[in-house]
Parts: structure tokens; C-alpha cells; sequence
């Protein structure tokens, strides 16, 4: 007796619909296990869900070559289907594509690279949008990202007996059918035998007539054979198609999609895109989950989708990667394309100035121009939502200040800004450290004591070379004009170390967050939270492009 189609588990906690392409709103299919029966649950494999038999040679395999799946009736494919794939072969590597998956368990990326075909030489090169995960990390890279699990100990139990040198796909198949799902599907006959190490998905342009992108998956495949017989005891329950190559099975909702997939692919792969290709080059080694996406064809898109009215000032192209680097997590990214001139250039900001003991940071260079130059479209956009009252702020504003806008507050704000904040649990410790004109921010913080009734009083200090503190309490301003250290500490060091050349830089000392508000945390929150470190976040570039990273560190 065959077993009943994979795909018909309601939805299960831990696991559910897949994320697209960072930045793109359209969700690819999720992982089986979502969804409701179907009248052709249960079918026997090789049979259409619609009740017509499907044609297979003698030795068991379709008479199309390479393609295996079942059409829905044809009302269902007019106007596009929401209904998301619900095929049994997603089981494994439908849930990777979480990131963070499965009862906390967390899979390292491939430092050096697992060799073989990678999804973007299946998927065609007019792609909006892609995203991969790799199940072949490199050994070390494995242990890392346990470890790092580990810390915490509200994910230690889940990481109880998983091998961290086993088969990652097993381990996250054998945790979703512990938590009801996969029911009827066996690793080992069903998925084993042919499931690769890579997952991709594509977001694609609308076909014509189409309103909406079109999604395909591409699923590794070691076995053209075992991928068509795991393949068919599922395509059929829910109108999927599956398209089997000698590398990829690439899978959608419609044949028709699927198949200008594969056919534009073999004319021009996205792995073959100049674009793609340096974008990939100059972000970097691969991360466990990797993505890209055209902001303009993006744009694009949302425009003619929601129409002319819609605002897309989306440019340039976003490559990203999130990767274990030793006991840091990390997001890195790379951004090319952007208008000529929007990344300013600087060598860092002034944020390592600040006292060591810093609980909070951001700091900013160039905000002075950038403010001057995102003026006309801030006053644009302002007056179309607000209409006259918005003018009415503007001129209330500069009578009680004696600023005009936006000259005079980009000359207060200065070409290196940061806003600090203290390490203090009772009251706010608060400071805007800037190298902006002093006497215009003595006319504007003068104008706000006067007119802001009860709000605490703020003190401007100099700070010297050529540095101003606005603070709140005033004894602030004295430990901002005299302390130093930040750049040195080990924490931001970890969490921020590419802020010599940064020209954006966030910072938050977890750590001592605990240390100040732990008594009142939770206790088993508490626990999980100590064993971070800090937080930290760099953008750099110049001309068109910039690189930026995401750190969470662990002690």
C-alpha cells in the first residue's frame, strides 16, 4: 500500500511558510506539512489527484522526460493561485530555509564550500530576487554553530543527542516529525535516497498577462530516478509540478511557470549574470543562508502591481549572507547599483570617543549633507500627506528657533553625529555628541528649555576639539567631554570591528543591559540573555556601493 501523500498536516509549531528574498514581500511556497486534505489524499502513487491516470512507461517513470507532477483543473490556474506547493520533498529542506531552525537548533554555513552545483546555475538569470540555504557546512563551522547554540540553555535540550558531524537534514526531518509533522512520509525510502544539499528559491518576473511574481524552488538532487518516484506521491494532491534535472528539481505551483524556468535557465542562468556574479564576488563566502535581490526590478514591480501612485525609490542590488564567525553571529551585506554619489565617503566616525562604559550608540557621518539632500524629497513626500499643516510646523519651528530648515539644522547636526546613551538604572542618561555649529545649537536647545514646560533640562558643554554635548542629566555632559575608551573595549571591538571605516555605527552593551534590569527580567529569560555580549552594527562605501555588517557576540 503506498503511503498517503506528504503535505497534509496542518500547520506545526517551529516550522511553517518559508521567507522570501530579504526584501521582497511575496513568500515562496512553505515547507509540506501546511494546508488542509485534499479529495485526492490518498491516491496511489502515480495517480493524479483529478482522477484521471497518469501515464507512465513500463518501468515506472512519466513519459516526459525530466518532469514529474499533476496540473490543477484549469479554473484553478485562471487569475493565479494563492494556494502555496505542498510537496513531501520540502520536508527536509523546506525548514532549513528558516535559518534558525527546528528547536533552536542552529546550522552553520559553508566556509569553504561543499562543492558541486549551487541552485543559481538552475535558476534563470531574470530572477528578482533568490535565496539559498547549504546543508554541507565545513566541520569546524558545524561545531561553531552548535557551540553557539549551546550557550543557551533554553536550546540545549533540543540539542540533546544531534550529532553535530551527522546528517543535518535527518536531524531537522526527525524534529518535525517529533512534533506531529511529516506523518506517512519516511526519510529513508522517501527523501534519503535523492535529497541533495541545497535549497534555492526564485522570485520571477510576471509572465505575461500575470499580475503577480512567479516563485520556483530548486531542491538538490543526487538521483533523477528517486527524485521522480519521492517526487510523485506528492505533486499530485496539490497541483504542484516538479520539473526533475540532473542536479535541481525545480518546483512550482504551475507547469507553465516551472517550465519557462528551466528553459530560460539552460539559455542564461542567474549563476552567469555579470550582475549576480560580482555582487556575489564582492560580498563574499557564502553564508548558511544566502540572498539577493534587484531593488529596481523590485520596485518596478511593486509599481506596475499596485500602480502609478505607488512610491519606489528602491536602487541598486542587495547581496547578503548570514554566517557564524567563531562565537559571533553575522549578517553581512553588499549593496551595488546605487545612485552615483549616495554613499558618503568619511574615514569613521567619533563613536570610540565615547566613555567605555557606554550603554548605547549610534553615530552617523555626513548626516549634514545627507540632510540637505534628502530635503526635497522629505519636503515632498511631508506635503502630500500633511498638506498645509506641514508648513505650518516648518514656520512655527524657525519663529521659535530663529533656524531656517534645512540650512541651518544641517549646520547644527554637523558631519559627525552620535547620540549616546549612559549606563544608568534609575534615570536616563542621554547625549548628542556633534561637530555642528555651536551657537546655532545653543539657539536651538535654548528655544526648547523655554518651551518645554516640565521636560528634564539639557546641558551643552564643549567638548572640545571642536566637539559639542547636549546631555541630559548635566553631569553627563562632563563624563562625555572627559571619558573616552569605547573603541577599545574587547565587546565593541567583537561587535563593531569595522568602525574605524564606517560612516554608520550602532551599538548596544547587552551585557550590561542584564547587569542594570536583570532583577527585573523573567528568570528563565534572564538566563537565556546572559550569555550575550553586545550588539553592533557598520555600514560603509563609497560612489555607488557599501558593505555592512550585523553582529550578535556571545561571551
Amino acid at each position: 500500500m503506498s503511503q498517503p501523500p506528504f503535505g497534509h498536516q496542518p500547520p506545526q509549531p517551529g516550522y511553517g511558510q518559508q521567507p522570501p528574498p530579504p526584501g521582497y514581500g511575496q513568500q515562496p511556497p512553505p515547507p509540506p506539512g501546511y494546508g488542509q486534505q485534499h479529495p485526492g489524499y490518498g491516491a496511489p502513487s502515480g495517480q493524479p489527484a483529478y482522477g484521471q491516470p497518469f501515464q507512465q512507461t513500463p518501468g515506472g517513470q512519466p513519459q516526459q522526460p525530466g518532469q514529474w507532477g499533476h496540473q490543477p483543473p484549469p479554473q484553478q490556474q485562471q487569475g493565479g493561485s494563492n494556494k502555496a506547493l505542498k510537496w513531501g520533498a520540502f520536508g527536509a529542506a523546506g525548514v532549513v530555509a528558516l535559518g534558525v531552525v527546528t528547536g533552536g537548533a542552529v546550522l552553520a554555513y559553508n566556509k569553504i564550500g561543499g562543492g558541486g552545483a549551487q541552485p543559481e546555475a538552475a535558476l534563470p538569470a531574470s530572477a528578482i530576487a533568490f535565496a539559498k540555504v547549504d546543508l554541507d557546512p565545513s566541520a569546524d563551522q558545524k561545531v561553531d554553530a552548535f557551540r553557539f547554540a549551546r550557550k543557551f540553555p533554553g536550546m540545549r535540550d533540543s540539542l540533546d543527542g544531534v550529532d553535530e558531524n551527522g546528517d543535518l537534514r535527518k536531524e531537522i526531518f526527525d524534529a518535525i516529525k517529533e512534533d506531529g509533522g511529516l506523518e506517512g512520509v519516511d526519510y529513508a525510502q522517501d527523501v534519503e535516497p535523492w535529497l541533495g544539499q541545497r535549497f534555492g528559491v526564485a522570485i520571477l518576473p510576471p509572465a505575461d498577462g500575470a499580475q503577480e511574481p512567479g516563485v520556483v524552488v530548486a531542491l538538490a538532487s543526487t538521483d533523477e530516478d528517486a527524485a521522480k518516484q519521492g517526487l510523485s506521491k506528492v505533486t499530485g494532491s496539490e497541483g504542484g509540478y516538479c520539473s526533475v534535472q540532473p542536479d535541481f528539481a525545480i518546483c512550482g505551483e504551475e507547469q507553465s511557470v516551472v517550465d519557462k524556468a528551466v528553459n530560460d535557465a539552460k539559455g542564461a542562468a542567474l549563476a552567469d549574470s555579470d550582475t549576480f556574479s560580482q555582487d556575489m564576488d564582492d560580498l563574499g563566502e557564502d553564508g548558511m543562508v544566502t540572498g539577493w535581490m534587484d531593488m529596481s526590478k523590485a520596485g518596478d514591480i511593486t509599481q506596475s502591481t499596485l500602480g502609478a501612485s505607488a512610491q519606489t525609490t528602491q536602487q541598486g542590488r542587495l547581496a547578503t549572507a548570514l554566517r557564524f564567525d567563531g562565537p559571533t553571529l553575522e549578517l553581512a551585506g553588499r549593496m551595488n547599483g546605487l545612485p552615483a554619489g549616495s554613499v558618503p565617503n568619511g574615514d569613521g566616525t567619533s563613536v570610540g570617543d565615547l566613555p567605555a562604559d557606554t550603554l548605547g550608540a549610534v553615530a552617523v557621518t555626513g548626516l549634514d549633507d545627507a540632510l540637505r539632500k534628502a530635503w526635497p524629497e522629505i519636503d515632498k513626500n511631508a506635503r502630500t500627506a500633511l498638506g498645509d499643516d506641514w508648513q505650518s510646523g516648518i514656520d512655527s519651528f524657525t519663529s521659535e528657533t530663529g533656524l531656517s530648515v534645512p540650512e541651518d539644522v544641517a549646520k547644527a547636526v554637523g558631519s559627525d553625529t552620535a547620540v549616546a546613551v549612559g549606563p544608568n538604572a534609575d534615570e536616563p542618561k542621554v547625549a548628542l555628541v556633534t561637530n555642528g555649529d555651536k551657537g546655532l545649537i545653543d539657539k536651538l536647545t535654548g528655544s526648547m528649555t523655554s518651551s518645554t514646560g516640565d521636560a528634564p533640562p539639557v546641558t551643552v558643554k564643549d567638548a572640545g576639539d571642536g566637539r559639542t554635548v547636549v546631555a541630559t542629566p548635566a553631569g553627563y555632559a562632563d563624563e562625555i567631554a572627559n571619558g573616552s575608551g569605547l573603541g577599545d573595549s574587547d565587546a565593541f571591538k567583537d561587535a563593531v570591528p569595522d568602525a574605524d571605516k564606517a560612516g554608520s555605527v550602532a551599538y548596544v552593551d547587552i551585557s550590561k543591559a542584564v547587569e542594570l534590569w536583570g532583577g527585573d527580567m523573567d528568570a528563565e529569560d534572564k538566563e537565556n540573555i546572559e550569555p550575550l555580549s553586545a550588539l553592533g552594527f557598520a555600514m560603509w562605501g563609497e560612489d555607488d556601493h557599501a558593505d555592512f555588517t550585523l553582529r550578535l557576540t556571545t561571551k
